[in-house]
């Protein structure tokens, strides 16, 4: 599949240096990069507007490079999409003799209008990005693509600088898939994060500009399922990867339930998508489903405690200890990119998915009606994807599939929430030797039954 013409797709990813020298190492990366093709290359970016924002009002961004083999280029960039660092927009790229800007020659290009209509006081420069660039051509399943390495710096005035450290895969022909499932691998690998400010966003924020960010619909509507859907993906992406970077500082109760909303989100998506199960989300869903499991299970057995005026507690130094090795591991899986990974392999699974060209009415309809037969056979799963589903959706089919699930799901997450906490209590047990343990644990689980 050949690109359209003057579209831009790359993905920005932010890897640490120590993990740069792992990544040209990773498997799917090796096996993928075309022999020889490597190249090193030192850019010089010097980025213009008119003294009133005339280009970044119209959308544009307006640069000149100097391309480190004695040639120059002029670049006109206008943002299309920008979603969980996969961005898409038109660039338009007009050779140069030297430096010095040009205004002319981007009308038969595509633009439709020369730069020079909107600054009829000319020019002046922004900002100047100053990067060595090391790229590798990477021959992929479907696909051929452009890997960047760039570090150097962004520099607005002479104490006003931004150092750049970040990776660019640019898809040069094919699918986007292919982009999505290599950044998925190469996150389930190494520690990725994205970075979602191009260099021209970064470099306004030095001169403190502020860019204008096209808000993501969040919501499916009554377009066409595909690129509805994705675009629900991106946006609920995108708040999973805000909360990846809120776990690393801190553990709260109402994070956790926004993470397990998320990713319930995202699963439901995928499944009304019929993109199949991604294991990572499974996983991480688990990995949360316990720690508020544990959580809750601390707050019940110190209440009873204190009614029965027990001091100390084996089973609370048990919980106590499970709850932090759960924690740990969600942290670590934060800290090491994992809900990057699976908001990659997510929105890869339904770019993939043979979608017909229905209205999202439609599917919603067909997938609800299905979930509800799943339901009714006892399947907590499809009344969790119709719920998430309704949080996400203006289709007044699956909102009222949702209200009259409650009552019923409410009674099935009782027994999967009592099921979950007993599990939990019987790992506990199973680790130990100590009769005080399996005595206190037997309380637990009593007063549990007892109140259910």
């Amino acid at each position: 599949m050949q690109l359209a013409k003057n579209t831009e797709i790359e993905l920005k990813l932010v890897i640490d240096k120590d993990n740069l020298k792992s990544l040209l190492k990773l498997d799917c990366v090796a096996k993928a990069v075309r022999e020889g093709s490597c190249q090193k290359r030192k850019l010089v970016s010097s980025y213009y507007d008119t003294e009133d924002l005339a280009f970044k009002r119209n959308g544009i961004a307006y640069r000149v490079r100097s391309k480190g083999d004695g040639s120059y280029e002029a670049t006109v960039k206008t943002s299309v999409t920008n979603a969980a660092g996969l961005s898409e927009r038109m660039e338009l790229n007009l050779p140069l003799q030297s430096a010095r800007p040009k205004l002319e020659g981007f009308a038969e290009l595509g633009l439709g209008y020369e730069l020079s209509e909107l600054a009829p006081n000319g020019i002046s420069k922004l900002f100047t990005v100053n990067v060595q660039r090391t790229t590798y051509i990477l021959d992929l399943e479907g696909a051929v693509a452009e890997l960047a390495i760039d570090h150097g710096k962004i520099t607005a005035a002479k104490d006003s600088t931004d150092p750049i450290d970040e990776v660019e895969i640019e898809l040069l022909e094919g699918d986007k898939a292919a982009l999505l499932d290599l950044a998925a691998s190469i996150a389930t690998e190494i520690p990725v994060f994205v970075e979602k400010r191009s260099k021209f966003v970064r470099g306004l924020a030095l001169r403190g500009i502020t860019a204008d960010e096209a808000i993501l619909k969040d919501k499916l509507g009554n377009g066409l399922v595909k690129n509805e859907v994705l675009a629900a993906v991106a946006a609920h992406g995108e708040q999973l990867l805000a909360l990846q970077q809120e776990l690393q500082q801190n553990i709260s109760e109402k994070l956790l339930k926004n993470l397990k909303r998320e990713l319930l989100i995202m699963r439901s998506l995928a499944a009304m998508a019929e993109a199949g199960a991604c294991e990572r989300l499974e996983h991480m869903l688990e990995l949360v489903e316990n720690v508020r499991a544990l959580l809750a299970l601390q707050v019940l057995w110190q209440r009873i405690m204190t009614k029965a005026n027990l001091e100390r507690s084996s089973l609370q130094k048990k919980l106590a200890a499970n709850t932090k090795e759960y924690l740990t591991q969600l942290q670590k899986a934060a800290a090491g990119g994992q809900f990057t990974a699976v908001v990659f392999a997510l929105t890869s699974l339904v770019y993939k998915a043979k979608l017909e060209e229905e209205a999202v009415d439609a599917r919603v309809k067909a997938t609800v009606k299905a979930w509800q037969q799943e339901l009714a056979e006892g399947k907590l799963t499809a009344g969790e994807n119709i719920c998430a589903l309704a949080r996400c959706c203006n289709v007044k089919a699956v909102l009222k599939a949702s209200e009259a699930v409650k009552k019923q799901r409410r009674q099935l997450n009782k027994q999967a929430v009592l099921a979950a906490w007993q599990e939990q209590l019987q790992g506990i047990c199973d680790a130990s030797t100590s009769k005080l343990v399996y005595r206190e644990a037997g309380m637990l689980v009593g007063y549990l039954l007892a109140k259910n």
